[in-house]
């Protein structure tokens, strides 16, 4: 019982885990810009801050363009200036009531900046899997300890969480080389 309570929180943790370096991820820019981009910037909007995707429709016209619809036309400056404060190094293009964003391409010592961010978050996702694996593990030890598992069973159990982890950490590799390739491809 104690070990299968073990497991599961260890892989709700790692389903947290691997959502959040999916999110991270696909706001790092490759060669392609993409909605992703820029729709959680937060906009300042009627007194509250709403993420842009909750106030403009985003559109990728190009390789390098972004189009930002907004669903209220008063919102234009409110969302032309949160794009401006979120230095993605690039100027808002209000065109009435578009807004276009022209991304630059990316240079190589661009592309290589956002590689090390990438390996920066895949290590913070590793590091975060290692916590919640020591978590589960500790859980594990105390049972033993209070005579609720035997040897054995505590072996099992950290052998066990020993794959997950592994498995886990394969699943941040393969997400990262992805990305990677994807920064990298010119």
């Amino acid at each position: 019982m104690a070990l299968a309570n073990a497991y599961s929180r260890f892989e709700e943790e790692r389903q947290e885990i691997m959502t959040w370096l999916e999110q991270e991820i696909a706001t790092l820019r490759t060669g392609r810009v993409t909605p992703n981009l820029v729709e959680n910037i937060a906009v300042e909007y009627y007194g509250s801050r709403t993420p842009l995707k909750g106030v403009a429709s985003v559109t990728g016209s190009d390789a390098r363009t972004l189009t930002i619809s907004p669903w209220d036309g008063g919102a234009v400056a409110a969302i032309a200036k949160a794009i401006t404060e979120a230095e993605l190094g690039v100027q808002p293009n209000v065109d009435g009531i578009l807004i276009r964003l022209i991304f630059p391409s990316l240079t190589e010592e661009a592309r290589t900046q956002t590689v090390k961010v990438l390996h920066k978050r895949a290590e913070e996702a590793r590091v975060r899997l290692r916590q919640a694996r020591d978590e589960a593990l500790k859980e594990v030890r105390l049972e033993k300890e209070q005579g609720a598992l035997t040897e054995d069973d505590f072996y099992q159990g950290k052998e066990k969480l020993d794959e997950l982890i592994g498995g886990a950490n394969g699943a941040v590799e393969a997400l990262v080389g992805a990305k990677e390739k994807d920064i990298l491809a010119v």
